[in-house]
This record gives C-alpha cells, sequence and structure tokens, in this order.
C-alpha cells in the first residue's frame, strides 16, 4: 500500500537545504512545496524552482494544519542555530519531518523523533533510539542499543559500539570510533578518526588514538 502523500516547506537556502530537498523528492512521500527563510536574508522570492517565503509568515501563507517544516540548518554554536529554529517551527505548531534514506539499512522498531535526518549508506542495528533534530551522514555504524539524544550530528563514516548513548548537541567528526558500553557527554566534540575508549565529560573535545581530552572547551569552537 502506497503512503499517504505529505507536503513539507524547507526552512533554508544552502547546501543542507538543497540536498534535503534532493532526498525528499527521490526517497520519500514528502512533495516539497516551498523553502523558508528569515526575512533579513531574503533576496529574492524563489529558490530551486519553488516558492521562497519570510519565516515571520509561514504559519498563514502555509498552515502548520497542511503542511510539515524541516528545519535544513548545519552544525553551528553546538546545533545552537538549529535548536532555536527547531524551537520556533514548534511554537508555530508545525509537525517536523523527518528522513530516513532506503538505502540506509535498519531494523523494525527504530525510533526516530522529529526533525531528523538519515542519509544514504548508515548501518542502524536493532534497538536503537535515536532523537528529535538529529543529522546522520552517510556510511556510518550505529550498532544496538544506543540513544542517541536530541540534536545531534554524527557526521561520514563514523563507528559506533553497542550500548552508547550520545547526549544533546554531541558531534562526531568524520571517521570517528566510539568504543561500546561509553557516553558521550552534552555538548562534546569527537574530533576527526578520534578513537574514544572511555566516557566523554560535557563540552570536552577530543582528538587522537585513544582519544584525549584537548582542554579546549568545546563552546568555544566553531564549526
Amino acid at each position: 500500500m502506497n503512503k499517504e502523500t505529505k507536503k513539507v516547506i524547507i526552512f533554508g537556502k544552502g547546501e543542507l537545504a538543497e540536498l534535503s530537498n534532493f532526498y525528499f523528492t527521490n526517497d520519500s512521500n514528502y512533495q516539497v512545496r516551498a523553502f523558508t527563510i528569515d526575512r533579513d536574508y531574503m533576496d529574492t522570492d524563489s529558490y530551486l524552482n519553488l516558492p521562497l517565503v519570510p519565516f515571520d509568515e509561514i504559519e498563514k501563507i502555509y498552515p502548520p494544519i497542511e503542511y510539515e517544516l524541516f528545519i535544513a540548518i548545519g552544525y553551528s554554536k553546538l546545533n545552537q542555530n538549529r535548536i532555536d529554529k527547531y524551537k520556533e517551527a514548534k511554537d508555530k505548531g508545525y509537525t517536523l519531518a523527518s528522513y530516513v534514506s532506503s538505502k540506509s539499512t535498519s531494523w523494525p522498531g527504530l525510533k526516530v523523533g522529529e526533525n531528523t535526518f538519515i542519509m544514504e549508506d548508515n548501518t542502524i542495528m536493532p534497538f536503537c533510539s535515536i532523537g528529535n533534530n538529529v543529522l546522520i551522514w552517510v556510511n556510518s555504524i550505529i550498532a544496538h542499543h544506543m540513544v542517541i539524544k536530541d540534536h545531534v550530528t554524527i557526521t561520514s563514516h563514523c563507528a559506533i559500539g553497542g550500548n552508547v548513548t550520545i547526549e544533546e548537541q554531541a558531534f562526531i567528526g568524520l571517521n570517528a570510533s566510539v568504543r561500546n558500553n561509553i557516553t558521550i557527554g552534552k555538548g562534546a566534540i569527537i574530533g576527526t578518526s578520534a578513537n574514544v575508549v572511555k566516557d566523554v565529560e560535557e563540552y570536552s573535545v577530543m582528538i587522537g588514538n585513544p582519544a584525549k581530552a584537548s582542554g579546549i572547551d568545546a563552546r568555544d569552537i566553531k564549526l
């Protein structure tokens, strides 16, 4: 049975917005009807041949009873910009669309929150829970019994062991590996190719193999 077609508006006008439009259009039951950004950044009334409308008027033009939203903002300021727009959209009454690529592997029972975007070639084992506003790029291993909390970013080619908990706003860099049965603290940044073998404190920046805390506060880094 075909799934019911849904209508979605994308917040953003950058690469992630372009990518999300492509994925929604080619691999989901969503139809992208328009884009929206903050009025101060409006310099045109269209993007990718679709309407571009100011975010402060979005609910009047595309009411939340008929449309969903997707916030297509990348990781910056510990994902705070994405979090702020996520909350604004919820305050406007929108359901936020999520996407799990059909080219990723997962099992029945996978729990995925709102405004979560999971791209191709990820392997997601059974008994995983993935929160709201999570971005998972390509070709990573998400092992069994994992808990990924809200506002997390996992980049590409990461290997994360079973029974790992990733707290809110954490960032896992390219080619990182995380041992099983540990916790990545809130707002922590795991650097490129880092090999994490023990619990990570919140807002730590971990680098190396085995990964060690750099002494830098993640809140002082601009990604």
